[in-house]
């Protein structure tokens, strides 16, 4: 007996258990693992992939934007986001078992001309989703609204992040932008929040934040979008909420009259210099968001500990009043 315990170690595990011992360790306690060597390392990056593909589109969980000017804080709905896609990432050079091609050779991950998936790839996974305007937005409040089929997004049996039963003509969300004379940019505050909805709708079980930044939206850059866009590229550009590009916004832009805009209909000056800038206003269409799914997953488990932890409990998180 100590002849076949003498040279066992963790190395000598099939891979099947040993995926099975890491699959137990939250994705924040894996990290640290990576280092131990290639086995590991593969093992590691196999489960976290694995997982990324299964939170992203947050079945259990829904994805709340909140995009809006400083001084228009109280008066923005939020919204809810529906799950579009999630980037893919190549995992050729995995063998069935997750064990990398060429380790059991002790090459360094190459075989095939198919690079070995790194974490660094891993980082690069994001997920995309769509904004929608809540059907309590869509429309002038009444006094006494009539009861009727509830088609709010996510308020199903399984709260998911899925596509939701909304109108098939969905409004696009929007933000009006207006800028003065020789101002330069506009700010918008970028707020992500993930949640698992309660029983009733507007209460939520658990409230775990995923990005607070701030998008700063400079005149020649809604200039050139909105040029774009009249001459039909119809492809917006992203702005991100942070300098890690881990939050970032797909943005449509179009130009407003500002003759017409109720802001500087009172405001247009008579007369102006030549290399004054003229005030100007334009309508941003959310059109996108996107966000690193790595920071999907790590929420996801935040909100489950969350979860647990006030389990058997009766604490409910009220969502504002828009």
């Amino acid at each position: 007996m100590e002849a076949l315990t003498a040279g066992a170690n963790i190395g000598s595990v099939p891979t099947e258990i040993l995926l099975s011992i890491l699959s137990i360790l939250s994705s924040r306690d894996l990290l640290p693992l990576l280092a131990v060597n290639r086995r590991f390392y593969s093992a590691v990056i196999r489960i976290l992939h694995t997982r990324l593909i299964k939170a992203a589109p947050l079945p259990n969980h829904r994805l709340i934007l909140e995009c809006y000017h400083p001084s228009a804080k109280l008066s923005t709905p939020y919204l809810y986001c529906d799950h579009l896609s999630t980037d893919d990432l190549d995992v050729g050079a995995l063998d069935p078992q997750g064990q990398a091609e060429g380790d059991s050779q002790g090459q360094d991950g190459q075989q095939d001309g198919l690079p070995r998936p790194t974490m660094a790839d891993i980082g690069q996974i994001y997920a995309h989703f769509r904004p929608i305007v809540q059907v309590e937005n869509q429309r002038a409040r009444l006094r006494y609204p009539r009861r009727a089929p509830s088609t709010q997004p996510g308020n199903n049996d399984t709260g998911g992040g899925g596509p939701s039963q909304a109108p098939q003509e969905v409004d696009v969300p929007t933000q009006d932008i207006y800028l003065d004379e020789n101002q330069l940019f506009s700010q918008l505050c970028t707020i992500t929040n993930l949640v698992k909805l309660g029983p009733k709708p507007s209460l939520f079980v658990s409230h775990v934040n995923v990005s607070d930044g701030i998008i700063r939206v400079w005149r020649q850059w809604m200039a050139r979008q909105a040029e774009a866009e009249s001459e039909g590229n119809t492809n917006g550009e992203i702005l991100w909420a942070d300098t890690s590009q881990n939050v970032g916004v797909r943005f449509r832009v179009a130009e407003r009259g500002v003759r017409q805009s109720d802001y500087y209909r009172h405001a247009m000056p008579v007369l102006m210099a030549a290399d004054e800038e003229p005030p100007v206003a334009y309508k941003l269409e959310l059109e996108e968001l996107v966000v690193r799914a790595h920071h999907l997953l790590l929420a996801t488990e935040r909100s489950e500990v969350q979860e647990s932890d006030i389990s058997g409990k009766a604490l409910m998180i009220s969502a504002a009043a828009t």
